[in-house]
């Protein structure tokens, strides 16, 4: 492919070249090329030799690319003919692999026509090895029956072993005879670190090259050390990198420095196979290098995936013990829970007693006051006054106030327990009936609170001890509403801002473990209250709701107001230690849930949570026959 008269002569002499293997066609630019393999599409296309010069404005690259635009013309080889100095315009054809050679124009007379036959011979060897046109060209091992013309190129066709034996053959020719060593394996043929003055040629047996590191020896070479040892190290005259050492029983010939100067020096012919040698083991390192990098990136990286999960695993065993250690205190605050309770059972029981005694005894002594009617009556009153709410109170007091026209006195009168008007009156007139009103009021304020907080601290107690109870055997006849009010008692800290509707429906005693089921309501009850939130707009309400679905069934709901769940994070909720602590719904260490489910299925009921902004469910269904079996309840 080029212009007149550059085309004919290209045209004569590729035809001398490739004469017995080829047609040559003679072209004038790529959109003939191109309209010439379209109009033949059988014809098969080995070779395409493109003229470019100065005098042709079009880019080389752009050029193959319209060839490659036909299929036939994609696979063939590019030669390029060009009497430019520099070209910049192939950086696309190199970087695609499509340009295989270029020759200077003019060139030698023969050059073309060589040049061209090896090309197409190579392209043929490659692309129809099974032709019987090809099969005469090229040699059983693959390679073109033209051989290189140079000695070093010839050498580097050959096996590695083949160009060694050469090679001892030349210094044999030169110094005679030389004597094969036979040595056992392990023997170490050169020493790291020490000078190299002889290279060791190995006709048989295996050798690798070991080098020391802190981590011990790394063996960095075996297959590739090649068949001349020590050569590269001679050649650059320094102390030796590796210690070859023979892995097999090898045969060797030793060839010291002047050895090897003398025969190179009466034989040039010599440094031939001697390069051949060195550029052959050079390759075979290289490659072995390459490899050995690869190998490294590979493992580093598996190494970067295995140390993240190990990272992982360990931050999940650190959280795991953070999880144990955190249920060994709540353990261990158990434990001390029941202990308190044990004793103070007995204290506040006797407090309550004492309360009730001392209420009595006063009762007694007051009647023996001169006045001992009315301090009774007013005692008795203080102590057995019902609780009223803030606006009762302020509503009788404003009315006793109207009735006596004096604010000071009808506070007094109040606190006094006084609400009648003419009684008000009687004592507003009477100061020492009024002062001894005063003192049994407080006396009698005094004996209610210490009754009210005996009993509140025997009810605590109490509960807390049922709380606590070993789960042991099954217990028959368990009140479930009994067990919602001990629950209500010890969480009433956490629920004192929230509305707690009852809706008690008729309910069997049931079979069961009294403890877990205490601990399952006090995981509802607790996820009902972080549901509601803490703003300050009050409004939170959590409604119990108890009846019996069937003979053989009680049901527990347990409902709140809050902002309900996310309906993504619903169907997790019961996964153990799932938790959205730092959402809007927060479950603590994420086990609440989990230790529910597990009691409700230790006693063979179900559970049911459904959730939408403003209604929270949870459903607890249990058999009143009780647990199936007597399992262990895991919590």
């Amino acid at each position: 492919m080029a212009p007149e008269p550059l085309a004919g002569s290209v045209e004569e002499e590729v035809a001398r070249g490739v004469a017995d293997i080829a047609e040559v066609a003679r072209i004038a630019d790529v959109v003939e090329a191109c309209a010439l393999v379209a109009a033949h599409p059988e014809r098969v296309v080995p070779l395409v030799l493109m003229a470019a010069s100065t005098a042709q404005p079009e880019s080389v690259d752009t050029r193959i690319a319209t060839l490659d635009e036909q299929a036939v013309l994609r696979r063939a080889s590019v030669l390029l003919l060009t009497d430019r100095v520099l070209h910049d315009d192939l950086s696309l054809s190199v970087d695609r692999d499509r340009l295989h050679a270029v020759m200077t124009c003019p060139w030698s007379p023969g050059i073309l026509a060589w040049h061209a036959r090896a090309q197409t011979v190579r392209w043929l060897s490659t692309h129809r090895p099974t032709d019987p046109r090809t099969r005469a060209l090229v040699a059983v091992d693959g390679r073109p029956v033209a051989q290189p013309e140079s000695d070093l190129l010839r050498l580097l066709e050959l096996d590695t072993h083949e160009v060694a034996t050469q090679l001892l053959a030349g210094v044999e020719r030169v110094l005679g005879p030389r004597p094969r060593l036979l040595l056992p394996a392990g023997t170490r043929l050169i020493h790291e670190g020490v000078d190299v003055d002889a290279v060791l040629v190995v006709l048989r047996g295996r050798v690798a090259l070991d080098h020391a590191s802190p981590t011990g020896d790394l063996r960095l070479h075996h297959d590739s050390t090649g068949s001349v040892v020590g050569l590269l190290s001679l050649a650059q005259q320094q102390r030796a990198f590796f210690t070859a050492r023979a892995t097999t029983e090898v045969e060797v010939v030793h060839l010291s420095f002047e050895q090897l100067d003398r025969a190179l020096a009466v034989d040039a012919s010599l440094g031939a196979a001697m390069a051949a040698v060195s550029i052959r083991a050079l390759a075979k390192r290289l490659r072995r290098a390459d490899q050995l990098q690869v190998e490294k990136t590979q493992l580093n990286h598996v190494l970067e995936r295995e140390r993240q999960q190990l990272s992982e695993a360990l931050h999940l065993l650190e959280q795991a013990r953070l999880d144990l250690v955190e249920q060994a205190r709540y353990a261990t605050l158990g434990e001390m829970a029941t202990g308190i309770a044990h004793e103070l059972n007995n204290p506040v029981a006797a407090m309550l007693r004492a309360t009730t005694y001392v209420g009595e005894d006063l009762e007694r002594v007051l009647a023996s006051h001169p006045q001992g009617r009315l301090a009774s009556e007013i005692f008795a009153a203080e102590r057995d006054r019902a609780p009223r709410s803030t606006r009762e109170e302020r509503a009788a007091r404003r009315h006793l106030e109207a009735a006596l026209g004096d604010i000071g006195l009808a506070q007094r009168l109040f606190d006094a327990g006084i609400e009648d008007p003419d009684r008000a009156r009687a004592l507003a007139a009477d100061p020492p009936s009024l002062d001894l009103a005063e003192a049994v009021a407080g006396i009698g304020s005094a004996v209610r609170n210490l009754e009210v907080a005996s009993r509140r601290m025997c009810e605590l107690v109490t509960s807390l001890r049922a709380y606590a109870r070993p789960k042991g055997e099954p217990v028959a006849g368990v009140d479930l509403h009994a067990g919602l009010e001990d629950t209500l008692r010890l969480v009433a800290h956490r629920l004192r801002d929230v509305e707690i509707e009852r809706r008690y429906g008729d309910l069997p005693p049931i079979r069961c473990h009294p403890g877990e089921l205490e601990q399952l309501w006090t995981n509802l009850l607790a996820n009902a209250r972080d549901a509601l939130g803490d703003g300050p707009d009050g409004g939170g309400r959590i409604a119990l709701i108890t009846d019996a679905p069937d003979a053989r069934h009680v049901r527990v709901q347990i409902r709140d107001n809050g902002r309900g769940i996310d309906p993504q994070v619903l169907p997790r909720v019961f996964e153990p230690r799932f938790t959205t602590k730092q959402g809007a719904v927060r479950y603590g260490l994420g086990l609440g849930l989990a230790i529910a489910r597990r009691i409700v299925d230790a006693h063979g009921g179900t559970i049911e949570l459904s959730s939408r902004p403003g209604c929270t469910r949870v459903t607890i269904t249990l058999p009143v026959a009780g647990p199936p079996d007597d399992e262990d309840i895991e919590t």
